[in-house]
């Protein structure tokens, strides 16, 4: 696998499920975390899902291979463009949100095309959290990925792969025929 550094940018049941995966998949995986409540990063970290607690977004994320907008829709889009500045070449940026059509505007609008692909892991709880997060929680649930009309074959691919790495089964759609998924 390709994607040995991973980031988070928000990591409650679903950011923490896909790492707990990722972890459960591969190991060696080096997998950095932000979000506002840091006693749950502390807990990921003594759980040896997180190895990396970020402060917050900094120069830090670029040594990221692939980073994950893991936070409610509607803040999404200014997470984007603060992690911009801090994506390395080749960088992929993703994110798990339950509507495409706003983040699809956002990455244009930034010309981040090249480098976005959307997702939506079809999956859930009623319980919310990290502390709810399970390694399994993703297992033969849909992945949909949603690339842009610049995103390169490999980094869907790679997508797929990390979809694959955590029991989901990828779906790739064209966003603009399935705004909510």
């Amino acid at each position: 696998m390709t994607d040995l550094t991973i980031g988070f940018i928000g990591f409650g049941l679903i950011g923490g499920s896909i790492a707990k995966g990722l972890k459960r998949a591969c190991p060696e995986i080096k997998i950095m975390a932000y979000m506002r409540t840091r006693s749950k990063l502390e807990q990921a970290k003594q759980d040896k899902v997180v190895d990396v607690i970020l402060d917050g977004i900094d120069e830090t994320l670029n040594s990221c291979d692939l980073i994950f907008l893991c936070t409610p829709v509607e803040y999404n889009a200014q997470y984007l463009s603060a992690v911009r500045p801090y994506l390395k070449p080749g960088a992929v940026i993703t994110d798990v949100g339950s509507t495409k059509t706003d983040i699809h505007r956002e990455v244009a609008s930034l010309g981040m095309e090249s480098c976005f692909i959307g997702g939506h892991p079809m999956a859930g709880s009623e319980k919310t959290g990290y502390e709810n997060a399970t390694d399994r929680l993703l297992e033969n649930a849909y992945y949909i990925i949603t690339p842009t009309s610049q995103s390169k074959e490999e980094d869907t691919s790679r997508l797929v792969t990390i979809a694959e790495l955590i029991g989901a089964i990828p779906i790739v759609l064209d966003y603009r025929e399935h705004d909510r998924i």
